[in-house]
């Protein structure tokens, strides 16, 4: 008879930083830990954590979903895996979609299907935001040209245009698209036009100005009840326009935005993480709520360096049924992400985007900020610094 290979857990996505982190926390704590990836060398193929230096590999889900998922079923029908964690969105929700096809070979720690496409759908969003009276920015749906002229004529500018979804598929191919600023109203009617195309009925909502006014909370639930929170300042994020954060610390959780993420995460019968974003309105000091993510979010480094191990609280979450709940963290642990802001600097100087813009001078001290206490860099981890050098060798190959 052949012996099946058994191991704790699987990580999709070996080719993404965020990847790395959950990858790091659940070898230290000595979590057998597999990776795949959809190309041969992925960053995480020069982790020292990553087991035998080996990933096993699968088509790549943002060119054919279809033969993505397949791979993985296959995979887990032929290893023995106590937990598998999809980290990505392309590859996160064609797997919960077939979660009926993988859940007989292994456990995955995810909300209903329904609830994680709330969450992935910002339209959806927001409509949960507003009947649990959250705050949100004015949002304007327009279902059609009528209707987008009149909302031209009243909105303020810069306005945002915002794709509900971020990703999309065209037949079995992933397309993205951010959210686009415009300074009028022909410039609006135009832009929201042209992403309609791929991108059917986005949303127009208002702009809030200040990237320092941008804060995000990671959680951690167990059937709609909170197991750990951490909350964290965004100082700096790429694009500009709204991205992912650069330059982030930790703060004390705030109450009101303590009370409306649990607002939503109860309206969403919310289980395993998420990150709840929200911007502090500069006119009347409210918190706005941006967006929830569903999955594994760019800044969980920092949580796990502040003492919230997220990753290895879902992994025990999901084996042991419940954790206990973490109440507290460690308030300014700042975390830098350097690759991102290479591109910041540069495109700062560039003025690539029509939106408020930091000085150049102040971005360029702010840049050679090298030292701080308390201040860690993405990737870097001086028990595991090749993933770290091999990032910023790759930029030179990435556009800027």
């Amino acid at each position: 008879m052949v012996s099946i290979p058994s191991h704790d857990v699987l990580l999709t996505d070996g080719d993404c930083r965020i990847t790395l982190y959950i990858l790091r926390s659940l070898r230290k704590r000595g979590i057998d830990t597999v990776v795949a990836a959809d190309r041969e060398r992925p960053l995480l193929f020069f982790s020292r954590f990553c087991r035998w230096r080996t990933c096993h590999p699968y088509p790549n889900p943002k060119e054919n979903r279809r033969r993505f998922v397949e791979s993985i079923i296959r995979l887990v029908q032929k290893n023995r895996f106590n937990v598998l964690f999809p980290v990505c969105e392309w590859g996160l929700l064609p797997l919960s979609e077939m979660r009926d096809k993988i859940e007989p070979y292994t456990k995955m720690p995810l909300p209903s299907h329904e609830s994680l496409v709330k969450t992935f759908d910002k339209s959806q969003t927001i409509k949960i935001a507003k009947d649990n009276d959250v705050p949100t920015p004015e949002t304007y749906f327009v279902q059609s040209t009528r209707r987008l002229r009149e909302v031209s004529k009243k909105i303020s500018y810069p306005a945002v245009i915002k794709p509900k979804w971020s990703w999309t598929w065209s037949e079995e191919k992933a397309i993205f698209r951010r959210a686009s600023y415009v300074k009028s109203p022909a410039e609006l009617i135009t832009t929201y036009k042209a992403i309609h195309e791929q991108f059917p009925f986005p949303m127009i909502q208002e702009y809030i100005p200040g990237m320092a006014r941008n804060y995000s909370i990671g959680v951690l639930y167990n059937n709609s009840r909170p197991r750990a929170m951490c909350a964290i300042k965004v100082y700096r994020a790429f694009p500009i326009s709204g991205g992912n954060s650069i330059l982030r610390e930790t703060v004390e959780l705030d109450c009101k935005m303590k009370e409306y993420a649990s607002r939503l995460l109860k309206a969403l019968d919310w289980h395993g993480i998420a990150e709840i974003e929200f911007k502090v309105d500069p006119r009347d000091g409210t918190p706005k709520l941006m967006e929830i993510n569903g999955r594994f979010w760019a800044s969980l480094e920092i949580a796990i360096l502040s003492g919230v191990d997220l990753p290895y609280l879902l992994y025990r979450l999901t084996m042991d049924g419940d954790v206990p709940p973490v109440t507290g963290y460690k308030i300014g642990v700042k975390d830098r992400w350097l690759e991102g802001d290479i591109h910041h600097l540069y495109n700062v100087f560039r003025h690539k985007f029509g939106i408020q813009y930091p000085s150049r001078l102040r971005t360029l001290l702010d840049f050679f900020k090298i030292y701080e206490k308390d201040l860690y860099y993405d990737c870097y981890d001086p028990e595991d610094p090749l993933p770290f050098l091999v990032s910023l060798y790759r930029i030179k190959n990435k556009s800027i």
